[in-house]
């Protein structure tokens, strides 16, 4: 728990650091929640793919049942979002779908 709070306190510091203002980090309407939501799911379910690191232990780690439940999110989420979104949000969220269920299905093969 205790490096938990120093990661944040050193990414606290990296932000004003860097003149970051906490406050443009948060999504001015719900529309961009979602779609911040969204990419974290997508960045969830490549870490429980295990194609890439965790950031918190450092390692690579595959849980397949917590990457199916990002990636069932993430599709779910981009469905909602389609009458929202414009012609690139469109193409980004369906190559976001696409690849994590190809990389999901590869993975699930390969056990």
């Amino acid at each position: 728990m205790a490096d938990m709070i120093k990661q944040a306190m050193d990414a606290l510091k990296a932000m004003k650091d860097q003149n970051i203002n906490f406050d443009d980090l948060i999504p001015k309407d719900t529309y961009a929640l979602v779609r911040s939501i969204i990419a974290n799911l997508g960045q969830q379910a490549w870490i429980c793919l295990g194609m890439q690191q965790n950031p918190f232990t450092q390692k690579i780690e595959k849980d397949l049942v917590q990457a199916k439940l990002a990636i069932d999110c993430v599709s779910s989420l981009c469905d909602l979002m389609k009458p929202h979104s414009n012609q690139r949000e469109l193409l980004e969220m369906e190559a976001l779908k696409q690849n994590l269920q190809m990389n999901y299905i590869n993975q699930s093969n390969s056990n």
